[in-house]
This record gives structure tokens, sequence and C-alpha cells, in this order.
């Protein structure tokens, strides 16, 4: 458990005064900006951040900060299990809690709340935090969860409202195939195998892809893959060769330069950096898809 008394949540603010490296964690993670600016780093690229933005993260899903200049975040950490029993309905309640949740392609969700907005949001942050016995209740500490996240939905959905088109619903076969491909991302699946494992044409089928995600079938898998392989660099020990191996490139050649294109680094340059917290990770260029949960393992093999 990530929190003292072993309620499955728990807030504390943290000033940045120097960049943090790219990390993952097992539960959610909402962090505030108070104080102070930066960049926040995650799958889908780099984003500017100051008081009043809000960043929910989900599950396994890797993030960094760079460029920190008197940042202050008043992070929130909710335990998984919490999400998927005791507040199952905040799917249907909640727009914003379903994207993160139950979404087949999860990204970080940016929010920006205006300042009344923001001090309401801190006052609900106080209370989760408060280590007062008679305060830290599992009844009192999630009701103050419950308002913070109808507070960070109320400006979610109404950015979403006034920016962005409504999302439409992936097709079947695209969510199929990106199922299958998440589930065993090593195989070297051929369009032929997604097609017939879906029931589609192969020319449909790529183009429903391209239609819904913006690539082709095979484009995802290898993104999936850079991204794994990008994971791999950063949490573990492993020779680059190995990760390579792992994610399905076992041609150590052939892995750095689809590395390389895909991040702007060489898989040894992007470990260094990484780990010493520089803030830019992807080259500019570099088209942003989702993270998936595909399953990669991260255990040594001796």
């Amino acid at each position: 458990m990530f929190n003292p008394d072993g309620l499955p949540v728990w807030a504390d603010r943290h000033r940045l005064d120097t960049d943090i490296a790219a990390h993952d964690h097992d539960f959610f993670e909402i962090a505030l900006v108070t104080q102070g600016h930066a960049l926040h780093i995650a799958a889908d690229g780099d984003h500017p951040i100051q008081p009043g933005s809000a960043v929910v993260i989900p599950p396994n899903q890797w993030h960094a900060y760079g460029q920190c200049e008197n940042l202050v975040v008043f992070d929130t950490f909710i335990a998984p299990e919490l999400i998927d029993s005791t507040l199952s309905f905040l799917d249907t309640e909640l727009p914003l809690m379903q994207t993160v949740h139950t979404s087949s392609l999860p990204l970080p969700q940016r929010i920006q709340l205006p300042p009344y907005d923001l001090s309401l949001a801190i006052a609900e942050l106080h209370s989760i935090s408060d280590v007062t016995h008679a305060r830290r209740s599992r009844i009192q500490v999630v009701g103050h969860l419950l308002i913070y996240l109808d507070i960070l939905n109320r400006s979610w959905s109404a950015e979403r409202s006034i920016h962005r088109r409504p999302t439409a619903l992936l097709h079947p076969a695209v969510s199929r195939a990106a199922q299958l491909m998440e589930d065993e991302p090593v195989r070297a699946w051929t369009l032929a195998e997604l097609a017939a494992a879906t029931a589609t044409e192969r020319t449909h089928l790529v183009r429903l892809f391209q239609r819904n995600l913006g690539v082709s079938p095979i484009a995802y898998l290898n993104r999936l893959r850079e991204q794994a392989a990008a994971r791999l660099l950063v949490q573990t020990d492993l020779p680059i060769a190995q990760i390579g191996a792992r994610v399905g490139w076992d041609d150590p050649g052939y892995f750095g330069r689809r590395f390389k294109t895909a991040y702007g680094l060489s898989p040894s340059a992007y470990r260094t950096r990484a780990l010493a917290g520089e803030n830019r990770y992807h080259s500019s260029a570099e088209p942003r898809l989702p993270v998936s949960g595909a399953r990669f393992e991260t255990r040594d093999d001796s």
C-alpha cells in the first residue's frame, strides 16, 4: 500500500526543483499544479503545465517532468481496486473516469481548472491528506475524493465540448485487432492473420485503423513495441539487445534503427537521458499514439 494508514487513497504535496525522469505506478495518479511551471511528458507528447493544470494518469502509464520552475504539485494516489470495486459506478457517472479506466487505449487526461474550481479542489485535497486519526476514516476520505473527481470531471467535460469533437467508438474490428496485438505484442502478426481474426478483408481493416487511430495495424504494433522498449530501458537494467528481443525485434541493429526513428535517440542515449532526468525524450516530428496495456515481461531471464 502506498499510504501510511492503509486506506486506498492518499494525497500529498511535493515541490519539484529538478526534472523527474520517466516512471510509472501501478495505481491511478492525479497531479494538480498549485504553483510554478513545467512540462509534463508522456506518450502523447510534452505539455506545458501551470497553476490549475491537472493530469489524470492511468496505472502503468509512464510520465515525467521537465523544465521545472518553482513547481509545486498536489498528488493524489488511488488504488485500482477502489475504482474497480467500491467506486465502480464512476464509469457511468463520470465520463473522465470512464475514459481513463475502461478505455483499451488509455492516455493521461489533461484539465485546466479555473481559479475558483482550483480553490475547491485544493480544499478537498487538504481533507484527504489530513493525517488526524479522526479525519482519516474511509468514508470521509472517499467522500472527499468523489467531490474532487466531480470537480475535475466538470472542467474536463466542458473543455471537451468546446475544443474537441465527440470521440467515436472504435470499430469492433479495430478494437479486436488492437486487443490481439496488445495481448501478444511479440508475435509477428501479419495483416492476413489480423483480418482473419476480425472477419474483415485486409485492405478494409487497414482503412478502419487509419480512420479510427490514424495508423495501419502493423504501425500500431510497432508503436506498442517501441513504447514497451522505452519503458524497459528506463525501468530495468536489461542489455539493450535483450530488450529488443523481448519486444519482438531479435536483430539489435534493426531494433536500434526502429527506436531511433520513433524517438530521435538511440536506445542507449534514450536510457542515459531518461535516467538523468532530462526532459526531451521524443523527436518533435514523432507521431503520438496511445499507450496500451500491451503485455511485455519485465523480469530478468536469468
